[in-house]
This record gives structure tokens, sequence and C-alpha cells, in this order.
């Protein structure tokens, strides 16, 4: 359970500790702030950093400030959290670190706190603050009770409580506003489709009219063409056959020519697309009921060969409490090209998942091998294959299957290396 800040999704939730429960949470936040932005940006060397840190970082010279590593505009990946994100994750109530045992969703939290059991009130006589449920016991033992939970009243975490009311007010004004907006927006909506199906209606009479006048037009000069056309024509017909009989010749001479030189440069051009994998992981439900109960699951794809280097996927599902998180890698294996490959690999690649209804939709992890040359991994393998690597926690069970990345029990995994 961590507690991280969020800016930039509504006022009821920004800037206020919350208590995450899920550790993916803490890949998206700003690595120098440690504050969850809606809007953030991705550098090459995988770290996040806020629009405000950014802007410092470039100021100062553009580079990483947890690495050093230096970056410029064009390399850098503008990020973005959905609200709908942060609302379906899981969090612990405001009140945990006095007893309370809630845990859920985002969204349910405020309504939570409205009715939490374990909300605090200010004694009125030592000014103490005393959770409501045992005032009347606080009072009765004359302000003195020990079991009564006091907290000094200019305890930070008591200032959040009080403007916890405060939030509910005005998340719950901000829906209402969003209400009607929403019936606005319909009722425009309406308007511009009366609209347009009238102007629709118009211009379909004008279309008509004018296609009648355009196509009297041209049955007129189709009259006057055709007799001029046809000698025309004739002239031009045994032009062109005695020139294609001239260019069918040229054709062939040019083209064993241009073929030779295709050959050579196709051996001294690397190839200039990505080259990219494909693993379908089946039985999915049945993996991860394995990782619950034994603690973790690994599995590798068959050898494939990527620009001559013998390379496997592979996935390691771990328990992480009562979730379930999926790691993705990269694994080389001896190979009978190796001796003619660049050693330590340094190729960009990357791991992840796709959406089975769109395949532009996916969660990856990419690896600039170059930076990590002196890894193991990417050393030549001598005796035996190498240790993968990868992202060692790119979701969790519960994202893949709320976003819709299971389908008939299946995952959909790939792996792409860069030229």
């Amino acid at each position: 359970m961590v507690s991280f800040r969020v800016a930039g999704f509504s006022d009821a939730l920004d800037w206020r500790p919350t208590l995450f429960q899920e550790p993916i949470i803490a890949q998206k936040t700003c690595v120098l702030c440690g504050v969850l932005y809606k809007k953030a940006v991705g550098l090459p060397c995988i770290h996040t950093l806020c629009m405000k840190c950014h802007a410092q970082c470039v100021d100062e010279g553009s580079a990483c400030p947890v690495d050093q590593k230096p970056f410029c505009e064009d390399d850098v990946e503008q990020l973005e959290v959905p609200l709908k994100y942060i609302l379906n994750r899981t969090v612990a109530c405001w009140n945990a670190p006095k007893g309370c045992s809630f845990i859920g969703p985002v969204a349910r939290l405020l309504n939570h706190y409205k009715e939490c059991d374990f909300n605090v009130v200010p004694c009125c006589l030592c000014h103490s603050t005393v959770l409501q449920s045992d005032i009347l016991e606080h009072f009765k033992n004359g302000c003195s009770n020990p079991q009564a939970t006091s907290l000094p009243t200019d305890n930070p975490a008591t200032q959040d409580l009080r403007n916890v009311s405060k939030a509910y007010l005005e998340m719950n004004k901000a829906i209402g506003k969003i209400s009607k907006d929403i019936i606005s927006l319909q009722s425009s909506l309406k308007r511009c489709s009366e609209d347009v199906r009238a102007e629709g209606s118009r211009c379909k009479g004008q279309l008509e009219a004018e296609a009648s006048r355009l196509t009297k037009q041209l049955n007129d000069l189709t009259t006057v063409c055709a007799t001029e056309l046809t000698e025309g024509l004739q002239i031009l017909r045994q032009a062109m056959a005695d020139y294609e009989k001239h260019v069918s010749k040229e054709l062939c001479v040019q083209r064993v020519k241009l073929n030779e030189v295709l050959g050579v440069v196709r051996k001294s051009l690397p190839s200039p697309k990505p080259e990219t994998i494909y693993w379908y992981i089946e039985h999915w439900t049945d993996l991860k009921n394995e990782a619950l109960r034994n603690g973790s699951k690994t599995l590798n794809s068959p050898k494939r060969n990527m620009y001559n280097y013998s390379v496997t996927q592979a996935i390691h599902i771990k328990r992480m409490g009562s979730e379930v998180g999926l790691g993705c890698f990269m694994q080389l294996h001896p190979g009978e090209h190796d001796s003619h490959l660049e050693w330590p690999f340094s190729k960009v690649y990357s791991v992840g998942v796709i959406h089975p209804k769109c395949q532009s939709i996916m969660i990856s992890y990419k690896v600039n091998a170059g930076w990590h040359k002196h890894r193991r991994n990417f050393l030549r393998p001598k005796g035996g294959s190498n240790g993968a690597f990868g992202a060692r926690c790119l979701s969790t069970a519960e994202e893949l299957e709320l976003d819709g990345f299971i389908e008939n029990d299946t995952l959909h995994v790939f792996l792409e290396i860069e030229p």
C-alpha cells in the first residue's frame, strides 16, 4: 500500500494523499516529484516526468534526473492517463490509519468516506480529535478515555480529513455540471441533426438539377468530339503500336540491369522495417490460478530467428497479494549465426500484449539493449541460454481482463526488434 498524490483529474481528488493498493501505479508517477499527473512524458530511458518537472529538466540541459541520460524533444513520448483509469484503481480509505478496512475503487471512495465509522470530530472540551463513535465515552470519562483515539489538532492527516467533506461537495457539484453539459449537448445534437436533414434535402435538389444540366452538356460534347476523335485515335493507335515495340525491347534490357542493381542493394542495406513475432497463450485462467496457488508461473515460446539472433519470448505470472502480475521478457539463445553477429546485443526491442479487437491498442515495454551492454543478458550465449530481460510487471491480470485483452481465454503477446 503506497500513498501518492494525483493532479489534473478532478477537484475532489487532486493533491490528496491516496493509499493505492496496486504497485503498477508507481510506474505512471513522475520520478522526480512523485505526483501522478493526467498528462506526462515518457523519456527514452523509460522514466516518466510530469510536464512541470520535464520543463525544468529541459531548462537544465535536457537530461534525465535519475540516470543523467540526455534526451531530445523528438524522442519523448506524450503520455495521458484517462480519468476512468484512476476511478477504477483500488485504494484504501483515508481513515485506514484509524482502523477502517475499506478497500475499493476510487469511484466509491468519497461515498464510502461519507458513511465511514472511523471519521473523527474535535472534542469541544479538550479540543483533541476523537473518533465519532467514541465521543460519548470520551465525555463520560472526563476526556481521558484511553480507548478514544486522539490526534493533535495540528496533525496534517487531521487537516486532510477535514477537507474530505469539502471534496465530496466539490465532486457532487462537478458531477452536476457534467450532467447539465450532457443535457445541453444532447439538445445541440438534436438541433444539429434537424439542420443536417433540412440542408441535405436542399442540397439533393440542387445536385439533381446540376447533374441534369451537366448530363446534357456532356451529351452535346460527346457528339462533337466523337467525329474528331475517330481519326485521331487511328493515328494514335498506329503510333502507339510502333512505340510499344520500341519500349518493350528497351524495358527488357533495363529490367536485367535493374535486377542486378537491386540484388547488390538488397545485400548491402539492412531491413528498413522492424521484425515482429507473435505468441498466443491459451488457457489463461488455468495459468493465473496456478500462479495464485504456487506463487508464480513461467512460460517460454518456441525459438525464433530475428535478424539472425535466436530468441524466445517469455512471460512470468506472479502472485502479488490477492492480485496476479504479468511480466514480459525476451531471451537470447545460442544460434548458428552467432559468429557473424554483433555482440553484445544492442538493438532496441519491445515486449507487450495486443488487444484482440484492435491491434493498435497494446501495453508494451521498450528496451534499448545498447544502454545495458554490461548485463550478461545481452552477451553472446555460451554453453546455454542467457537470462530473460524485459518488464517485470507489465500489467496485472485484473487490468488485462477489465480492459478486454483476454478473449476466448487467450492472451496475445508480441516481440518487436528494430533494425
